[in-house]
């Protein structure tokens, strides 16, 4: 989620209605979102006036003290389900026609939707090594609410394009490119689930990333920002080899702290230069893709908060993977 108010704390994924006397936290000041925003430039050794991607461990030394800290655990979701619903066996579903997707980033990507739902078809969620009919809220992310991903599960397999789908949901409310780049907080989860998910017979067909909300907040640089992007696209890359379709959304738009009505428009800010990079990162060649662009796709009046999507909003987004999804050479029929 975008709010840096919420970077450091739980409370950022409670129910999507707050109280008339809720205390509102800023854990960033608009003075310190500006000076964030000045660290911009990269001068080359040279001195000629040219910019420099730094590696992993440079960027993540030059945020350092300015990374959103996050708890351990966040606060995860308790997977409901009927009661007396048995786990499942991961190892009946690594036959046949299923898509395995894994999906990381922040809070839009995790479980912030009102209201939740339930797939209807063969739609499961991995944690801990075991699958699960797919509620909301979804395990192993943050958030109490409902996801995006069972509604898209349930139009997967309504299509023909799979007959079973697995998602991993990892997202974390608040986290930034920092946390998930290696030397981030969130990296060694990552890697630990791609690991988890291919011992147990289920090697992602499918790497769904929604995240950036954040670092707009912070003013990162977009080389900086695209840079780590890539990193952590290498270290999938070394995991689950080049067959995966990686697909990276499009996200930067929140409701800047110093204007917080979220029914003004004029509150609300994005960072084009962000989106750019998370559009340059794609290479067709190594199935790497251009996922939605949810600040066109989600405007501020689909956010139930200033931030997080209206089940209207889950459903469209939904719907967009689709084409995605559907390049033409999956297991299934095309979707029309």
């Amino acid at each position: 989620m975008p709010l840096p108010r919420n970077f450091l704390g739980p409370a950022s994924e409670q129910p999507l209605t707050p109280p008339s006397n809720r205390v509102h936290r800023l854990t960033l000041s608009v003075a310190g979102l500006a000076a964030l925003a000045l660290l911009a430039v990269h001068p080359s050794a040279d001195g000629a006036g040219a910019l420099e991607v730094l590696s992993p461990d440079a960027i993540q030394a030059r945020y350092a003290g300015r990374v959103p800290v996050l708890p351990e655990t966040g606060e995860l979701a308790v997977f409901p389900g009927p009661a007396g619903e048995p786990a499942g066996d991961c190892a009946t579903l690594a036959v046949g026609r299923t898509m395995v997707a894994l999906v990381f980033g922040q809070s839009n990507a995790s479980n912030t939707v009102d209201p939740g739902y339930d797939s209807r078809q063969p739609v499961y969620a991995f944690f801990g090594g075991t699958c699960q009919k797919a509620h909301d809220a979804l395990p192993g992310a943050t958030g109490t609410k409902g996801s995006t991903w069972p509604r898209l599960g349930d139009r997967v397999v309504a299509s023909g394009l799979y007959d079973t789908v697995v998602f991993a949901d990892i997202a974390r409310g608040g986290s930034s490119i920092l946390n998930w780049g290696p030397g981030g907080t969130l990296n060694p989860l990552l890697l630990a689930t791609l690991d988890d998910l291919i011992a147990q017979g289920l090697p992602p067909t499918h790497i769904l990333f929604h995240q950036g909300e954040a670092d707009c907040a912070l003013g990162l640089d977009a080389r900086d920002y695209r840079a780590l992007l890539e990193a952590v696209i290498a270290q999938i890359r070394q995991r689950v080899g080049e067959a995966s379709d990686i697909l990276v959304a499009r996200a930067s738009l929140y409701l800047d702290p110093g204007c917080s009505d979220h029914s003004d428009p004029a509150c609300y800010r994005s960072c084009p230069a962000l989106t750019a990079a998370q559009t340059e990162v794609a290479n067709p060649a190594r199935n790497v893709f251009s996922g939605p662009n949810t600040d066109l796709l989600v405007p501020w009046f689909d956010r139930n908060d200033g931030y997080h999507f209206t089940a209207k909003a889950a459903d469209r987004f939904a719907a967009a993977w689709m084409p995605l999804l559907a390049r033409g050479d999956g297991p299934g029929q095309v979707v029309q």
